[in-house]
This record gives C-alpha cells, sequence and structure tokens, in this order.
C-alpha cells in the first residue's frame, strides 16, 4: 500500500512540475507561414511491406511523387515492385512478382488556413518504462492551412495468388483434354504448385485532407521548437473493370485458363502520408482496405459474400524524399 501512495506522489509531483515548467516559459515566433512550401516531392522508398489475404505478404522498394499545381490541382504517383514476393519464383511462370503502379488527379475545392493552437515538445526524457515528456500547455498559436480535394485516379497490379485462400468448388482449370477443379488438382498427375499469378486495372476516386503546419518558435531557456507536418489523409472507393488469374501451365506443357466463380469488383481503401512542407528528410505512408479480386470462400458455394476477406491488406512504406518548389505556388492570395 506504502508503494502505491509512493508511486502515485511521485507522478502528481512530476506532473505539477512539468505543468509549472510549460506555464512559465515564453517564446518567440521564428517562422509560421504554410504557404512558404515546396510543393513538390519526390521519395525514394528502399522498403515497403504489404500483408493481404491473397498472399500473405510481399516486401520490396519503390517511388513516390505528389505535386501540388496552384489553387486548385494536385497530382500523385506511386510505383513499387516486390524482391520479396511470398509464392513467386522467377523459375515458375505460373506465378507473377508484386508490382504496383498508380497516378492520380485531383480538384482543390477548399484552400484557407485558420489560427489553432498545436502542441510544442520542450523535452522528453525516458527511465526504464516511463516516458516524460514537457510541453508547453495548452499549445502554441499557429497558422494552420487545410487543403482539401477531390481526386481520382488508375492504378495497375500483379501479385502472386495463393490457391488454397480461393474455394475449390469455384476454381476451375480449362483446357487440355479435360477440364478440373482446384479441389481435384492433387490427384492430376500434371499439377503441381500451390500459388498462381493475379492481375487486376482499377479506377478509383475519394476526397483527400492535407494539413500543413510549419511553426518555428525560440523558446526562452529551451532553444528553437517546432511543430512542422505536411501530412495527408485520404478514403477512396475502388473499381476494377478487369480482374484476372494467370493461365496456369502444367510440366508437360498444357495450358489452363483458371476461372474463378466469384469475384468482387469493387474495394475501398484509407490511408496516411507524411513528410514535411519544405525539409528534404523521412517520409512515411500507411493504406488499408480492401482491393477487388477474387472472393473468399464461404460453406456454402451459392451463397453471397458481403465481405471480401481474401483481399484485405495493409501497406507501410518508408523513405527519403527530396522537396522542390515548382511554379506555379499558391501563396494564400484571394
Amino acid at each position: 500500500m506504502k508503494k502505491t501512495r509512493y508511486k502515485i506522489t511521485l507522478a502528481l509531483a512530476a506532473f505539477l512540475a512539468t505543468n509549472i515548467n510549460a506555464q512559465s516559459v515564453t517564446w518567440k515566433v521564428i517562422e509560421d507561414d504554410p504557404y512558404d512550401i515546396k510543393n513538390f516531392s519526390l521519395a525514394i522508398d528502399p522498403l515497403f511491406s504489404e500483408f493481404s489475404g491473397m498472399n500473405g505478404y510481399s516486401f520490396g522498394w519503390g517511388a513516390r511523387a505528389e505535386y501540388m499545381m496552384g489553387k486548385r490541382i494536385q497530382a500523385g504517383f506511386d510505383i513499387r515492385t516486390g524482391f520479396g514476393t511470398k509464392g513467386y519464383l522467377i523459375s515458375n511462370d505460373n506465378t507473377r512478382n508484386y508490382f504496383y503502379t498508380e497516378g492520380s488527379l485531383g480538384f482543390i475545392f477548399y484552400n484557407k488556413d485558420k489560427k489553432k493552437n498545436v502542441p510544442i515538445i520542450l523535452s522528453q526524457t525516458t527511465s526504464g518504462n516511463t516516458r516524460t515528456t514537457v510541453s508547453i500547455r495548452g499549445g502554441v498559436p499557429a497558422t494552420v492551412r487545410r487543403v482539401t480535394s477531390l481526386r481520382g485516379g488508375v492504378y495497375q497490379m500483379t501479385n502472386s495468388l495463393s490457391y488454397k485462400f480461393l474455394a475449390d468448388s469455384l476454381t476451375t482449370f480449362k483446357g487440355g483434354a479435360s477440364d478440373f477443379k482446384l479441389k481435384d488438382s492433387a490427384s492430376n498427375v500434371n499439377f503441381s504448385g500451390q500459388y498462381g499469378g493475379f492481375a487486376s486495372t482499377a479506377i478509383f476516386g475519394g476526397i483527400n485532407f492535407r494539413k500543413i503546419v510549419q511553426l518555428l518558435i525560440d523558446v526562452d531557456g529551451w532553444g528553437y521548437r517546432q511543430n512542422k507536418r505536411y501530412t495527408d489523409f485520404y478514403i477512396d472507393g475502388i473499381f476494377a473493370p478487369v480482374v484476372l488469374i494467370k493461365d496456369f501451365k502444367t510440366p508437360d506443357g498444357t495450358t489452363y485458363d483458371v476461372k474463378y466463380d466469384k469475384i468482387s469488383y469493387f474495394g475501398w481503401r484509407m490511408g496516411w502520408v507524411w513528410r514535411k512542407p519544405k525539409e528534404q528528410g523521412f517520409s512515411a505512408k500507411f493504406e488499408f482496405g480492401n482491393r477487388p479480386g477474387p472472393k473468399a470462400p464461404v460453406k456454402d458455394p451459392k451463397a453471397t459474400v458481403p465481405v471480401n476477406f481474401n483481399n484485405y491488406y495493409a501497406t507501410l512504406t518508408f523513405g527519403l524524399y527530396i522537396p522542390l518548389k515548382i511554379k506555379p505556388v499558391y501563396k494564400g492570395e484571394d
């Protein structure tokens, strides 16, 4: 009991000390202009990872570019290729490596700023499992710029596909002397392998919320502190008119057309992108959702699958970006 009281007393004392320090500081604003930015960025991503129900996982590298043209237009490009795709073998022509590319264009309908308090961290210390953060209580007033746009685009992708995630009775191999179902493949002497290939072409559309903060202050007794961010949050709907499973070629040279009877042509996704407004540095992107593709197996083959469990995925990308200022640049004029 005494030990618990001691811990509570220490925690309360640390809390009070933190707030006393935070309340007593003064500062001078050095920079607070969310329009003084580099409106183009090119990121080289040495590593991305994607986990999905389609094949399990993929790792690789890629590149991203983003350009905000003046007040009303923004464009984006993303490309990724795998160097560690589960189920893909260069020696196996029936499989496909992970590859993804997309282009997008957006129309900005809201591009304004507003004064709002943002957090400023003065110091952080870690002792054991405890991290102590000292910040300015209530934050510091900053000019926060918000840019909202409607966007749309096209993507193409390929990936390996695990046959075990498909419904046996819905998968048919057509070709050669006779057709056969996936569930009968084990008895087919010419069938070997658990992975195939998948490809899709899709269009997407949605809304993007961008937040830009560029605050730099000089705090008495603490030095320079900042809150700088250039972040995007987006939500898209997806429609894929093209969803294909790669033909399967057996060791004897027979080519089978792989058909799956239940395809979902619609999907969705949401994601976050982070970088700084004009300094070169680190960038990150996280995205998850449900892509169009073969629907998940169910006990009753005639049943409708409301959720496509096979095509849930999550992607995490890390990279280094180079920001540039390319005209036209919107400075906040009416």
